[in-house]
């Protein structure tokens, strides 16, 4: 009984030190998705709507491991890709209501990278800023450019 003890606690505490990343969603995995990663929907959530209890809120995740801190290095949607939420209301398996979406991506400043575009009025460099930047040389563009 003692060993069965060690050894589940050794478990659990192998369990604790797993990084919450390791849990994390990610169906790369599969096979079919691993050869097209546009078409990955990680995860579809829904739960009652907080500001208006009589609607329900659904939220798909699509292509894991993306976060703001990736950028600029984000993957276009693919716009050959449809992705479906189908929704059950009676249980018989079969699709009451289908939400599709397509998506298509749109680069206006392809010289640009995604992770600067715009701020406000534009940023420019401090009164202080080193050389070879002159002080007030436009660094971020204006949030017109988009």
């Amino acid at each position: 009984m003692l060993r069965l003890k060690s050894i589940g606690g050794l478990a659990l505490s192998l369990l604790i030190a797993v990084p919450p990343g390791a849990f994390a969603s990610s169906h790369r995995e599969a096979p079919i998705t691993a050869l097209d990663h546009t078409a990955d929907i990680t995860d579809v959530y829904a739960f009652v709507s907080y500001d208006h209890p009589d609607r329900v809120t659904l939220i798909m995740n699509v292509d894991p491991f993306l976060q703001p801190s990736n950028g600029p290095n984000y993957f276009p949607f693919d716009p050959s890709v449809v992705y479906q939420i189908k929704i059950d209301n009676n249980h018989d398996a079969l699709a009451h209501v289908v939400f599709q979406f397509r998506f298509q991506t749109h680069i206006l400043d392809p010289g640009l990278p995604v992770g600067y575009a715009g701020a406000g009025n534009g940023v420019a460099a401090p009164a202080n800023s080193p050389s070879p930047v002159a002080p007030g040389t436009p660094i971020v563009p204006p949030r017109s450019l988009l």
